[in-house]
């Protein structure tokens, strides 16, 4: 078994090894299947160790960079430029409620908020906070993710779809990883535990409805792979997310929708005045594929590869 320690303040990590080393963190191939488990213990330690036994140091080559010849702005998240970067766009983060994901009128309500830009909708308290424990704890979760993988973690934008035909498609990752040559994506989550947030333990499989996100940002920013690293205060999990290409064009077809036969014939309408006709392109709660979508999420989540387990500085790595 092998048997890894880094140190928290290094990117570099020293391997001690008895029989074949398994490499952690590498940018898998598109069709890349994990297979058994293989538990490794890893601790989180104040200072840089140093192996008896010849060991092998594998560094992030900070060097590499995300290369992507999308339209990428460097307007900081939640800046107004970025608000207004996103106005226009459907963005992967709202790619659930588009599709139906949600019970009530959530979808309703984001056609209306699409369509009456103008009209800014306040959110619930409880969704305010929520949002608002996600802001507050990003940095400090991004700099946890680089810890424990020592990734390096480029500086995030908005991006835009490179294909002129589906430039109405947005996405803003929270981090870019450029360590090897193919470049990943970070998404980070900090779960609010319905207002406990204090009592939040990681999850132990990546919930579904975060499927359409992921999926779009990688269709958005042409990439193989996302890290979805779930941040609490009491521990956290990364699980690595492979592109599928096939659900995709499931998601496709139900936004493709929502954007061009809902929200943009009901802007067209609002412009020349007819007030009466904007009504008639609201979409309704759920479309006559959400259901698919939701069952392909739920497959591709349960197959989302848990990366690592880290608990109170210790970190348990799967493979």
């Amino acid at each position: 078994m092998t048997r890894m320690t880094i140190s928290a303040t290094s990117h570099s990590c020293t391997i001690r090894f008895s029989g074949i080393l398994h490499k952690a963190f590498v940018s898998p191939s598109p069709r890349r299947r994990y297979g058994k488990r293989v538990l490794r213990n890893l601790s989180v330690c104040a200072s840089p160790l140093s192996s008896s036994v010849n060991p092998v140091i594998i560094q992030s080559p900070s060097s590499q960079v995300f290369a992507s010849s999308l339209p990428l702005s460097d307007a900081p998240q939640r800046s107004d430029e970025w608000f207004a970067l996103r106005r226009d766009k459907l963005t992967t983060s709202t790619f659930s409620t588009a599709l139906g994901f949600w019970k009530g009128r959530r979808r309703p309500e984001l056609w209306h908020e699409k369509v009456f830009a103008s009209e800014a909708q306040t959110p619930e308290d409880s969704q305010r906070n929520a949002m608002q424990w996600g802001v507050v704890n990003e940095a400090v979760a991004v700099d946890q993710y680089k810890k424990i993988t020592g990734h390096e973690v480029s500086s995030k934008g908005f991006a835009v779809h490179s294909n002129e035909h589906l430039n109405w498609l947005g996405a803003s990752p929270d981090g870019l990883l450029g360590c090897f040559p193919d470049g990943g994506i970070l998404e980070v989550k900090c779960p609010y535990n319905k207002g406990k947030p204090e009592t939040a333990l990681p999850w132990s499989t990546m919930p579904f409805y975060y499927m359409p996100q992921v999926q779009g940002q990688m269709e958005i920013m042409d990439c193989e792979w996302v890290d979805l690293y779930c941040w609490t205060p009491n521990g956290s999990t990364i699980f690595r997310v492979l592109r599928e290409r096939d659900y995709w064009n499931i998601l496709h077809g139900i936004l493709r929708e929502f954007w061009w036969e809902n929200v943009i014939p009901a802007r067209e309408a609002l412009a020349l005045g007819c007030d009466e006709q904007v009504k008639s392109y609201e979409p309704e709660s759920t479309h006559k594929r959400t259901g698919l979508a939701i069952a392909k999420s739920i497959k591709l989540a349960s197959e989302a590869k848990l990366l690592c387990r880290e608990i109170a500085g210790h970190v348990e790595f799967y493979s």
